[in-house]
């Protein structure tokens, strides 16, 4: 395959080195079933333990004492999301609040929950830079004040436009009979994020956006909140069913703890480099009569994330000609690329149509160079034209 140039890490990011030798070693050692009670079983168990601990220590997490909080290992954060969701019902009635910033997958389990009697359902709207307003937050919450159980769903970073979610939402639902559940899948390698301080009652990730491994992700659980297995079993003190995969679990843990330590460099390079991306594009577009605009450009975003709408345009041809050419970027997140629709968060952003139907996402990556850039811009170029 000859070299592509990648702009798409929002979907998901090459394997790093060290994450890779650090999982082959746990093959080595920890290649036993760490449920087995003989040693080798026993050596498997420590280096997962390890890493649930490791995991938990990186996002600020303690894990004993009144304000512990315990780490279920998923398969990705998609499982993660509806194991939160679908998990903390445990009630005959209430309510749960989603936006169109949230991932598909969050969506779906909110869906899928007030199917059940005696639930329901709430979009929350977002304001024009794709950030849930807070006052409707407040209203929501002021039209449940009965319900036993309610459920606000917050994604911490759009993975379609980067827009941070402003820190009134969560204000907003403390002191209530509310439980939040925090999707961090986008944030937590950019972000100055700690989980005690979010006030979620659960919190999913994934570490292949940002250098793990891929088939693994975890719902944090904060200690004084139950919540119900969606998939029964022994194992992960029976919140979950099947045997833990060793090696993804220290992948991810190794990921996670370069991610937080490299945290302010990385960020600061990818902000510059965003920014020359965006400012080239946009130079690009106009010598060839268009108007491009930065969604959510204004506001307070992630680095790692542009999403630019050449409006009048087709953004999936745009995608495919940059493909062809040998850039990869995407028309929005990776679970709903191909559609012929905006993505939802686009389209609750009340953007004009030409803009939503042209906006195309570019992604940044640790791996990603000032050279990148430049050959991106060049490559939109011949691609605009």
């Amino acid at each position: 395959m000859a070299a592509v140039l990648y702009l798409d890490h929002a979907a998901t990011t090459p394997l790093r080195p060290e994450v890779e030798a650090a999982m082959a070693e746990a093959g080595r050692v920890g290649f036993a079933n760490p449920s087995s009670q003989h040693a080798a079983g026993r050596r498997a168990r420590q280096l997962l333990e390890e890493a649930r601990e490791r995991i938990l220590a990186a996002i600020g997490c303690r894990t004993t004492g009144s304000h512990r909080y315990r780490l279920v290992f998923t398969s990705g954060a998609t499982e993660a999301n509806r194991m939160a969701v679908m998990g903390l019902e445990r009630s005959p009635a209430g309510a749960v609040a989603v936006s169109a910033r949230d991932h598909a997958s969050l969506r779906a389990a909110a869906d899928a929950l007030a199917t059940r009697p005696g639930w329901s359902r709430a979009e929350l709207p977002l304001d024009q830079h794709g950030r849930t307003d807070p006052d409707a937050v407040a209203a929501w919450l002021d039209t449940t004040p009965s319900l036993p159980r309610r459920i606000l769903c917050s994604t911490l970073v759009c993975g379609q436009t980067g827009v941070c979610e402003p820190p009134p939402v969560a204000v907003v639902a403390a002191g209530q009979s509310c439980l939040m559940h925090a999707d961090a899948t986008q944030a937590v390698a950019f972000t100055d994020l700690s989980v005690p301080g979010l006030g979620v009652a659960t919190l999913a990730l994934a570490p292949h956006k940002f250098g793990g491994p891929r088939g693994i992700g975890s719902l944090v659980i904060r200690g004084d909140v139950d919540l119900d297995p969606l998939q029964p079993g022994p194992q992960e003190t029976g919140m979950r069913g099947g045997t833990e995969p060793v090696p993804l679990a220290v992948g991810f843990a190794t990921a996670l703890e370069l991610a937080r330590a490299e945290r302010a460099e990385v960020a600061g390079r990818l902000t510059t480099l965003r920014e020359r991306l965006e400012a080239g594009v946009l130079a690009a577009a106009a010598r060839h009569g268009m108007n491009a605009v930065v969604i959510g450009g204004s506001a307070d975003r992630s680095p790692q994330i542009t999403t630019i709408s050449f409006p009048g345009r087709d953004r999936q041809a745009i995608v495919m000609a940059a493909d062809l050419a040998g850039l990869c970027c995407a028309t929005g997140t990776a679970c709903a690329s191909g559609s012929s629709e905006p993505a939802p968060a686009l389209a609750a952003m009340r953007l004009a149509e030409p803009i939503a139907r042209g906006a195309v996402r570019f992604s940044l990556g640790r791996s990603t160079t000032e050279s990148d850039v430049d050959q991106a811009i060049a490559i939109l170029e011949k691609v605009l034209s």
